[in-house]
């Protein structure tokens, strides 16, 4: 099978490492693939694995070229599925799909927001899909609700690369987390690895670790990640006294490294599909306090393999983090059981239902 991989995103985010998961794993299934997305690290990621990727940048959800080059690209390389793994990419690639004869086109969902319904919003989703790839049944809930028909919806949940298969560069140390913000070596680390976007809700995560900070002075917060809300964070940080407390690390290329040093992993999204970087964290024995919103309570039980604090609760989130902090053998109990609970969104588990969506879609578009 030969499939042709469409993504619009510009920086390396939780999606890009999707799509790069997927075409590796494919790839050694013995599927061919191409891959087009504008310039960026996924790009010369894949090109760097020796995968074909071709330069593409659409300049809005609605652009004819975008539309002619990729078709032009299907017109060569022939695939039997196209992947759109953006909303960005869904309407040039569809659309280019049909124009160049492909047998299956389907879009992967990632996101929980609400599908908008406006006039070009309600054509898109018009267009000829032959699956929908939603990464958790929260995702799935809030397509079927903007009138998606089920039968069309698939659950494809996003993979991790398990900790056996994972492994830093050789012959490297991972990078010491409290030497790094300059903390004493025991120092409670409470952690999190997320883009500095809205709905990460890192606002809420500030709010939260100046209550911590009060209850428990000894406390610091790790944040990896980078995004466009760093300056109102970088504010709001100064204005409740906590730079020596919150520690804005950017982005991290060692970040699963570092995560294994948190003491407890937080989020405090009001939106997520799924969220790599929790199962991330899981899968490396760390404890999980996360909103319980989108896909999350997929994978969080609460009580049982992490705790669970309504969204948009700063007060809440806070206490849920001092309740881990304080109880470390509840805290080990939560890890164990988040260990048992990741082993289901392996990459490879991730490849095979992609593989047996694709099946699907392709008897629906012969």
């Amino acid at each position: 099978m030969r499939i042709a991989h469409l993504d619009t995103g510009r920086t390396w985010r939780g999606g890009q490492a999707q799509v790069l998961l997927l075409m590796r794993g494919l790839r050694a299934r013995g599927h061919d693939g191409v891959l087009l997305a504008p310039a960026g690290p996924l790009l010369e990621k894949a090109r760097a694995e020796g995968l074909e990727a071709v330069r593409w940048r659409p300049l809005t959800e609605w652009d004819p070229v975008a539309a002619w080059v990729a078709a032009r690209v299907f017109a060569r390389v022939r695939p039997d599925v196209v992947h759109c793994h953006s909303a960005h990419a869904q309407v040039p690639g569809v659309v280019a799909a049909r124009h160049a004869g492909v047998a299956a086109t389907v879009v992967s969902r990632r996101v929980d927001f609400a599908v908008a319904t406006h006039p070009l919003s309600r054509l898109k989703y018009r267009l000829p899909v032959d699956r929908y790839f939603c990464i958790s049944r929260g995702v799935m809930e809030v397509m079927a609700a903007a009138g998606i028909p089920r039968r069309r919806l698939a659950l494809v949940p996003s993979g991790i690369e398990l900790p056996a298969r994972d492994g830093g560069a050789p012959g490297t140390d991972p990078a010491d987390l409290r030497a790094l913000i300059g903390a004493p070596p025991n120092t409670p680390v409470v952690g999190t690895v997320a883009a500095l976007a809205p709905h990460k809700n890192h606002a809420d995560l500030l709010e939260a670790a100046a209550r911590v900070a009060r209850a428990r002075p000894g406390v610091r917060f790790a944040w990896i990640g980078e995004g466009e809300c760093r300056p109102d964070l970088e504010r709001r940080r100064r204005a409740l006294g906590l730079e020596g407390v919150v520690h804005l690390l950017g982005f991290r290329a060692d970040a699963r490294s570092l995560m294994r040093q948190f003491t407890v992993f937080a989020l405090a999204s009001w939106l997520e599909g799924l969220c790599t970087s929790l199962l991330d964290a899981q899968a490396r024995g760390v404890p999980v306090v996360a909103t319980a919103v989108g896909g999350i309570p997929e994978v969080v039980q609460d009580g049982v393999s992490g705790r669970l604090v309504a969204e948009r609760d700063p007060e809440a989130l806070a206490g849920a983090l001092i309740e881990a902090l304080d109880h470390p053998e509840r805290c080990r109990a939560w890890a164990e059981q988040g260990l048992r609970a990741v082993e289901a969104f392996g990459a490879h588990r991730m490849v095979e239902r992609s593989l047996e969506e694709y099946a699907v879609a392709l008897r629906w578009g012969a």
